[in-house]
């Protein structure tokens, strides 16, 4: 199946993704991604406040899809998301 023909899943990330949410935030969307093959988008539109947990959060659902054979995108990344993501030098990671 080509990547045109791949099924596409959006899942919308909500509320804010700070160090006291992003586990049950983490383990939420790793047991969605574990049920879905193709491509999925993560859309971060209607996410409030984040930290550098809000990055590490994205990354580890990076690791976890492309060790599935999924791909993932994310689409809506807050402005902050993606300066704490240029700061520490992976925000070709956010593309």
């Amino acid at each position: 199946m080509s990547k045109a023909e791949a099924p596409v899943t959006e899942i919308a990330v909500e509320g804010d993704l700070l160090f006291s949410t992003v586990v049950a935030k983490r383990d939420a969307l790793l047991k969605q991604l574990q049920s879905l093959q193709g491509i999925c988008r993560l859309n971060f539109a209607a996410v409030d406040r984040v930290d550098s947990s809000a990055l590490s959060l994205w990354l580890c659902c990076l690791r976890y899809a492309q060790k599935r054979g999924l791909t993932l995108e994310i689409i809506n990344p807050p402005d902050d998301l993606r300066s704490i993501a240029q700061l520490v030098g992976v925000d070709e990671q956010l593309h």
